[in-house]
């Protein structure tokens, strides 16, 4: 892991390999650690990149970090620049990862070379999960937050993911430091679903330039498996008995395809 400051951020990154890049990028509660089995199994052809995003890990972040679309696109190019990648990358992203992704997908597509999608939304339709809703909420979120305890954590994971493993779920929750806690729920109040009206048509038509693909958890109880359909490719794998963290749940096939969506853009 190392530190790089990328604007006023000093932003943790593991890096592992060499080759064309891989950007990984993770969603909530996780960190980069959520692709510690996608970097080993990459790394033998590719250099593969995950970074803590601002408010996340070990990433340090002023606590008025803007999460603006625009402002998490900007976040991404300055990542890159910092880390003297120049080349277009492969973007691998999850949850909110997908939305810091995309936004820099769409603004920027001349420097994505392929693009794996993971259980996202980029929708003004999709009016976020249950725990997203309250989350948004003043007050209510902020006490929802702080009254979350592990036990309560772990029945809301099992019920999206239900073959993740107590380590792995007790991995998750260690991440929700109080800081992080606080980072969430200005991430999400930042992102009314209506702010993605404008990128919609955008994100269509971005993803008409490099191979893109969409792997979906059956299961997933936080994202319908219908917003897997919205991304404007056919090339869309829903995988059965899995929730909401593919990477983690059937992580071979999901290696196998990002390989096979990176051969694509050869």
């Amino acid at each position: 892991m190392t530190i790089f400051n990328v604007g006023k951020n000093q932003v943790h990154v593991n890096i592992k390999g060499s080759g064309e890049p891989i950007l990984f990028l993770h969603g909530v509660p996780d960190t980069s650690e959520v692709w510690n089995s996608a970097l080993e199994n990459l790394s033998d052809n590719y250099q593969c990149i995950a970074p803590d995003l601002p408010g996340f890990g070990r990433t340090l972040a002023p606590r008025n970090f803007d999460y603006s679309l625009d402002n998490l696109a900007y976040f991404v190019e300055q990542l890159l620049s910092s880390l003297s990648i120049n080349d277009a990358v492969h973007l691998v992203i999850h949850d909110i990862g997908g939305i810091v992704g995309l936004a820099f997908a769409v603004t920027h597509p001349d420097k994505v070379k392929s693009l794996t999608i993971m259980d996202t939304t980029f929708f003004s339709h999709y009016e976020w999960h249950a725990m997203a809703k309250t989350w948004r909420k003043p007050i209510l979120g902020e006490l929802t937050m702080y009254l979350m305890r592990y036990k309560q954590f772990r029945l809301a994971m099992k019920k999206s993911a239900p073959i993740l493993t107590n380590d792995q779920i007790r991995s998750n929750y260690n991440a929700l430091t109080w800081r992080n806690r606080r980072m969430i729920l200005r991430f999400y109040r930042a992102l009314d679903p209506v702010i993605f009206k404008s990128w919609e048509v955008q994100l269509k038509s971005a993803v008409q330039t490099f191979p893109t693909q969409v792997i979906w958890g059956e299961k997933d109880t936080f994202l319908p498996v219908e917003l897997s359909k919205h991304f404007g490719t056919d090339n869309v794998h829903i995988l059965e008995d899995v929730g909401h963290w593919p990477m983690l749940e059937k992580a071979e096939k999901v290696h196998k395809l990002i390989r096979e969506n990176i051969a694509l853009a050869k």
